[in-house]
């Protein structure tokens, strides 16, 4: 949980680093951007890196962690006494008592469910706390943060409280945290993280210093993929594609076949735009795609077939220079699909697709949405090619 295990994000590193050489470490912090870029694992780095017993110069413009004091390896299992890492948690036992601190209110089970997650995160600052019916940041844990702070340090070093989520406080559990900042406190910092800054009251935000985390680059995201889950360089870059910058999001893909998924789709479109004969084919495996995967499957497999078609648009209008393709390992077989519908209406096409992902998210039928945007497809891209078709083999399939 050091800088060093911070994906990216080297000019916060950077800003973090300077703050922490110059002693001008702020009372309060907001750490927002992106959903899974490493906000929560630059918070934690920067709370090792305040406690560490003998901090390391890792480049010329950043300080880490050693990764090997006391203070570091209590950091990284957060068992750290000046470490506090407070998230959403489910409601109490109804027998707990009011003044329990808020895991002591949990059940026997809840707790373990929680200390699990709490291991995970240790192992890997980019793991996303799930517990059951946790949607709150409740009162109880903003109690605990000010008694916390009230109390004397146990230990040298800086008291850091993080906030993860910290947009799921509610009003009341919020208006509690502002009188807790709005007082001064020597030596403590407070560093909530967020991907719904606007979520916040401005009264919150104002008394933090806001920094922006940046989305992962293309290049960084791939290398993290190939480096940290030996994946090889196609598969990186189809997840790449999907993920928009942010690892955490690419991490959800790392338990699905993208390659076959993506094969499934462009196969289901090729049976679509067979000249004859296609619909008993194309409803068989319009059958098979629907009925083993859920909405958001369903989903990514249309963001698939968006980016193949993308893909295909390019190379029509850039023949030339395909160093824009994302889908690199097609390359063969996007340069024939495109050079087989040079005329077709790409953009109506994508714009369908667009509008599918949307019916999905509605909750339309799954399958009526499906049948649709191949058919629309099949409109787009064989109705400027009568030419094309008149010449082409009776079962011919691009």
């Amino acid at each position: 949980m050091s800088f060093s295990s911070v994906i990216a994000q080297n000019r916060v590193k950077t800003v973090l680093s300077r703050a922490f050489k110059e002693q001008a470490i702020a009372h309060a912090y907001c750490f927002y951007g992106q959903e899974g870029i490493g906000k929560d694992a630059l918070a934690l780095g920067f709370a090792k890196l305040l406690n560490c017993s003998n901090p390391q110069q890792s480049t010329s413009d950043i300080k880490d962690a050693c990764n090997e004091c006391k203070n570091c390896k209590d950091a990284s299992r957060l068992e750290h006494p000046n470490i506090m890492f407070i998230t959403a948690l489910p409601s109490g036992k109804a027998n707990a008592k009011h003044d329990d601190s808020p895991l002591l209110q949990l059940s026997d089970d809840m707790l373990a469910i929680y200390t699990a997650e709490m291991r995970s995160k240790s192992e890997d600052p980019y793991h996303v706390i799930q517990l059951p019916n946790a949607q709150t940041i409740r009162l109880a844990s903003i109690k605990e943060i000010k008694k916390h702070v009230r109390m004397s340090a146990m230990q040298e070093g800086r008291r850091v409280f993080i906030i993860s989520q910290a947009e799921k406080m509610n009003m009341e559990s919020a208006n509690a945290f502002l009188k807790t900042l709005e007082e001064p406190h020597d030596n403590i910092t407070f560093i909530l993280t967020t991907s719904k800054k606007d979520a916040l009251p401005q009264t919150v935000i104002s008394r933090c210093q806001q920094v922006y985390c940046d989305i992962i680059s293309a290049q960084d995201l791939i290398h993290a993929l190939q480096t940290r889950h030996h994946m090889d360089l196609s598969e990186a870059q189809l997840i790449e594609a999907f993920a928009q910058g942010s690892y955490g999001r690419a991490l959800s893909y790392l338990n699905e076949d993208m390659q076959s998924m993506r094969s499934d789709i462009v196969d289901l479109l090729r049976s679509a735009l067979k000249r004859k004969q296609y619909r008993l084919d194309f409803l068989k495996q319009l059958d098979v795609i629907t009925s083993d995967k859920d909405r958001t499957m369903l989903e990514m497999l249309l963001r698939m077939l968006a980016l193949w078609i993308r893909d295909c648009h390019y190379a029509v209008q850039v023949p030339n220079d395909l160093s824009g393709i994302i889908n690199k390992d097609q390359l063969e077989s996007i340069q024939k699909f495109a050079q087989g519908f040079p005329s077709a209406d790409y953009h109506a096409i994508l714009h369908m697709i667009e509008q599918s992902i949307e019916h999905i998210r509605r909750n339309v039928n799954p399958t009526l949405v499906m049948l649709t945007t191949m058919l629309a497809c099949r409109e787009g891209f064989l109705l400027n090619t009568s030419e094309y078709l008149d010449h082409a083999p009776k079962d011919h399939v691009i």
